[in-house]
């Protein structure tokens, strides 16, 4: 009697054990799928602004946000609100904004959805450009940026409506590529 008890507690620890070890494979493999796949951020700022300068120490561009994370596992950024300002040899600056904002893992391109306004303005303070979107990509260091979304380009005396548009910034052309619609206001004096 003594020993069949014996025997049967060692064959429910056996199971026990079986068990425990079967589960912890079973849950221990998801763990490590889990973590493969995660997308956490490992740091962010909240109101942050960061100028890139060029080597003769002139301001490149600079980029603030109400909030960035940094994601390590792709090493990419995500922005809410992020304003971008594009500087340029002898121009006027371009200024860039939007809802959210994404920044590829070197730095170059940044997606922008929601929301998107590209624009300059004149040292007098009137705004002399304004292009809005839904959804852009800028590649920053190559001062251009593109959509294939419905866009209004609006200027002092004309509005463009057109489904695509690519930018050149640094040499201020624009490339309207479907469903152009321009209108031109014109200047009656009397």
């Amino acid at each position: 009697m003594f020993n069949v008890r014996w025997k049967l507690a060692a064959v429910l620890i056996m199971i026990a054990g079986f068990s425990y070890w079967l589960l912890d494979k079973l849950i221990g493999d998801d763990k490590k799928v889990l973590e493969k796949f995660a997308h956490y951020p490992d740091y962010y700022m909240e109101n942050f602004t960061t100028i890139k300068m060029n080597d003769d120490g002139t301001p490149k561009n600079q980029l603030s946000a109400s909030y960035m994370a940094h994601f390590p596992d792709d090493n990419t950024t995500e922005l809410d609100y992020p304003k971008l300002r594009i500087f340029r040899a002898d121009k006027l600056p371009i200024n860039v904004s939007a809802d959210k904002g994404w920044v590829t893992s070197s730095n170059e391109v940044i997606l922008l959805k929601g929301n998107v306004h590209l624009y300059q303005i004149e040292e007098t303070g009137e705004m002399s450009l304004e292009l809005i979107t839904d959804d852009a990509r800028v590649l920053i260091d190559k001062k251009y940026a593109e959509t294939d979304k419905p866009a209004t380009v609006i200027s002092k005396k004309s509005t463009t409506n057109s489904t695509g548009i690519r930018i050149n910034m640094q040499e201020h052309k624009m490339e309207f590529l479907n469903k152009v619609h321009t209108t031109i206001e014109s200047s009656h004096e009397n």
